[in-house]
């Protein structure tokens, strides 16, 4: 997964109108790190199931795509769960499916997610 984005701007011709000779010396780069946290999944309490990387979004920068990792692992909710305790508590999100607690760039998350409920009928 790429986390940096690459912004190039190349500078117009010299002043004959004709494109400059050397295109290193024209040229300039800039890269912008984008902000992620390290989550530990755990299922009910009992994990890690998943270490994995995720970035952060909202207008700072500093909120977890929830809804995001709900989709990914199917889960119905999602709480910030302290592994030595195995105490949680929820992580609430928006309507954008984003936390409405900001998180620090390199931060490590222990979350605890429960399972969606899936009925099944029985026929008989």
């Amino acid at each position: 997964m790429a986390t940096e984005n690459e912004i190039t701007e190349v500078e117009g011709t010299d002043g004959s109108g004709s494109p400059p000779n050397d295109p290193k010396a024209t040229q300039k780069t800039v890269r912008t790190k984008v902000p992620e946290v390290e989550i530990h999944l755990y299922r009910e309490g009992k994990g890690p199931i998943d270490v994995f990387k995720s970035r952060l979004g909202g207008w700072d920068q500093d909120q977890l795509e929830v809804r995001e990792i709900l989709e990914k692992y199917g889960l119905k909710s999602i709480f910030a769960f302290n592994p030595s305790s195995g105490r949680g508590v929820p992580i609430p999100f928006g309507r954008n499916g984003r936390s409405l607690l900001g998180y620090r760039d390199g931060s490590v998350i222990h979350v605890d997610g429960g399972g969606k409920v899936i009925l099944v009928l029985a026929s008989g």
